[in-house]
């Protein structure tokens, strides 16, 4: 369940980069990459055993 922020977060970027709020889309955007990383550097390296 927790996955699907990522999503959301993407989704809401995306769609006020399409209303021209670049600079507000581009920051959740950044957030959205954030929380990716945050994932796969503890999830991917603990229980997946994927070195990063």
């Amino acid at each position: 369940m927790y996955m699907f922020l990522p999503f959301l977060t993407a989704f809401i970027g995306l769609v006020l980069v399409w209303f021209q709020k670049r600079l507000a889309g581009l920051t959740v955007l950044a957030i959205t990459v954030a929380i990716l990383l945050v994932w796969f550097r503890f999830h991917a390296t603990d229980h997946l055993n994927i070195s990063l």
